[in-house]
Formats: structure tokens, sequence, C-alpha cells
């Protein structure tokens, strides 16, 4: 009896060794799959990446961005074409100062050309001279004096 009896209890012990490496070996390939679990646990966390949005709430934003906007373009604007009529004005007050040196360049030359009859006399030269830097002074002033007079039009146009 004692012989079958170990007989019987070494075959207990090999089914338990057996069991035991059945189950160490399971824990194994359970644990090397358990330990990646937290990182598996973000990576499989559903995530809302895109998010529908009503179509009032869009129209709602356009318009409050349209209202933040529309008065910084509108300033600009004004800028702008304040900006444009000033280098007009300028442009203009800058032609008719080409075109008045232009007439004063052309007068020049007669005013150093002696003429017979002022020749004779260096009183009536100097005079005749005299006369001619005043006269052209004169339509110099009375040049300058049409340019304000019309920049004060465009300026009460603007205004109106």
């Amino acid at each position: 009896m004692n012989s079958s009896y170990n007989y019987s209890l070494q075959g207990c012990v090999s089914s338990l060794h057996a069991s035991v490496d059945l189950l160490a070996s399971s824990i194994a390939s359970l644990s090397s799959g358990v330990d990646d679990l937290p990182r598996m646990k973000t990576v499989l966390k559903a995530r809302r990446v895109f998010e529908v949005v009503p179509e009032s709430e869009v129209n709602a934003v356009k318009r409050s961005f349209a209202g933040e906007v529309e008065p910084q373009i509108i300033e600009l604007l004004r800028r702008a074409e304040a900006a444009i009529s000033r280098l007009e004005r300028r442009q203009k007050n800058l032609v008719a100062k080409a075109e008045l040196q232009e007439v004063r360049l052309q007068r020049q030359p007669r005013a150093q050309e002696p003429e017979s009859s002022v020749a004779d006399s260096n009183n009536n030269a100097k005079k005749w001279t005299t006369l001619q830097q005043k006269r052209e002074r004169l339509e110099y002033s009375l040049s300058r004096l049409n340019l304000a007079v019309e920049q004060k039009q465009r300026q009460l146009r603007n205004v109106q």
C-alpha cells in the first residue's frame, strides 16, 4: 500500500507541478498583456476632435466680427482717401508751380535783352528792369492767390 500510495501521491504532485507551470505561463502571458494597459487606455480613449456648431452660432460670430472690424476698415478708408486728396492737391500745386517757373524762365531772357531805346540811359534801363521784376512778382502772387482760391473751393466742396 505504501508503494501504491507513494505512486498515487507522486502522480498528484506531478499533476500539481504541471498545473503550477501552466498557471505560471498563463500569468506571464497575462502580465505581458496587462503591463501596457495604461498606454492602451489613453490610446483607446475616445476624443472629440471636431465639434458640430449650429449655423446660428456661426452667423452670430460673423456678425460680431463684422461689428468689430467694420469701424476699423471705415477709418482706414477715410484716412486713405484723405491722403489721396492731399497728394492730389500737392500734385496740382506742384504743376502750377512748375508752370509758373516755366513762364518765369521764358520771360527772363527778355529782361536781359537791352532794347535800343532803353539802352541809351542807365536810369531808364534800371527803371525798366525794376518794372519787369515787379511785374513778375505780381504775376507770381496772382498765380499763388488763384491756387489758394481753388484750394478753398475744393475744401468747400469736400465739406458739403
